[in-house]
């Protein structure tokens, strides 16, 4: 069987984040409200479900993805949907969970479902006829108040937290989100994102609700040993041989980023067995990730096109220079400078050591092909 998972890492798979680990399970114990960023796939969401396992005989993790919400109305529900399963997830009788939601969340339709799969019982939520704004408004200081109630803390955890920014009067989303913050004191928030200059600008602009309002942490690169290790312990573990090169060649073509690690280590794993080499591997992994590439390339203009393959191509150091210029043929220095923004904003390009690079490790191959 191969060992190799494309989904949220954790066991076996989890590594070489122990710093971060213990640093947030430190944090939500003390309250501390953090932001953790980091590119999309780097991980994020699988360190803040093995920091709410961590936490789990101290504080109830409550984990909302909001990376589909399009309206007020998503997030409304999502937020809610998402508490309240998280808080009835242990309890044998959920009507007596329902009663006990209902006293501190008002004008809501509660009743429970069974998932059509698992045939486990959720509690289901449907809003009334207020402005769907008070349920945003109100949802954290009914779940503080649920939670002084009740003697338990809570961990909660919004996952591609910047997506709110995409929504119609998205400040006033921020606004009720912030005040809720401020006067909780049984919950702490952990704020993921990958879209890196939006989630600073939520947090670092004075205008914005959000300044200053959490600790920061930027995602770092995970060290090459430990996922040099993990290759090679997950190979053996299913007793199929790999050399130490191969486990670090694989780690260093794909620069350390945990998805295509594991998905380059994973497409190995079969293909090694049938006598192909990790070079058809590679071939293979780009192979598979060119539908999600010509996607993003869609989205861009035809000037935005050409700086992003010169940057894949040539790393420079500084990207406004003549010789730069001339040889990509980039256009003006104001067309350059605003498609330079555009790729910074979409997270697409980066300063790393030094030179400009693509955010992305196997998209920069595939960009050089």
């Amino acid at each position: 069987m191969n060992p190799f998972k494309l989904t949220i890492a954790t066991g076996d798979l989890f590594c070489g984040r122990e710093k971060e680990t213990d640093y947030l399970v430190k944090n939500m114990l003390s309250g501390m409200h953090t932001v953790v960023y980091g590119p999309r796939r780097y991980g994020k969401s699988s360190l803040a479900h093995v920091v709410v396992d961590r936490l789990k005989d101290q504080m109830v993790g409550i984990y909302i993805d909001l990376f589909s919400v399009t309206s007020h109305e998503d997030v409304a529900y999502k937020l809610h949907r998402c508490i309240f399963n998280a808080l009835g997830r242990n309890a044998v009788d959920k009507n007596t969970v329902l009663a006990r939601i209902a006293e501190f969340f008002k004008n809501l339709r509660l009743g429970v479902s069974f998932d059509p799969v698992s045939q486990s019982p959720e509690i289901t939520v449907g809003l009334e006829n207020e402005r769907v704004e008070i349920y945003i408004e109100t949802v954290i200081e009914a779940l503080d108040k649920y939670c002084e109630h009740h003697g338990i803390k809570v961990c909660l955890v919004l996952d591609e937290f910047q997506e709110i920014c995409n929504l119609k009067d998205s400040k006033k989303i921020e606004g009720f989100l912030r005040a809720g913050m401020q006067i909780a004191k049984n919950i702490s928030f952990m704020m993921l994102g990958s879209r890196r200059s939006i989630l600073r600008d939520m947090f670092e602009d004075k205008k914005r609700p959000f300044y200053k309002s959490a600790d920061i942490l930027p995602l770092p690169r995970i060290p090459e040993n430990s996922l040099v290790g993990l290759v090679k312990r997950m190979f053996e573990r299913e007793k199929v041989s790999i050399a130490l090169a191969d486990a670090q060649q694989i780690v260093r073509y794909c620069n350390s980023y945990p998805y295509y690690v594991q998905k380059l280590a994973w497409i190995y794993f079969d293909v090694c067995q049938d006598g192909y080499s990790l070079a058809d591997a590679q071939s293979l992994l780009l192979e598979k990730e060119t539908p999600a590439f010509e996607d993003v390339m869609i989205n861009l203009t035809l000037p935005q096109k050409r700086l992003l393959r010169a940057i894949a191509e040539a790393n420079p150091k500084t990207i406004f220079t003549a010789d730069f210029f001339l040889k990509y043929r980039l256009g003006s220095h104001s067309g350059v400078q605003y498609s330079l923004n555009k790729l910074k904003s979409v997270d697409l390009v980066e300063l790393q050591e030094g030179r400009w690079r693509i955010v992305d490790s196997i998209l920069e191959k595939w960009l050089t092909l």
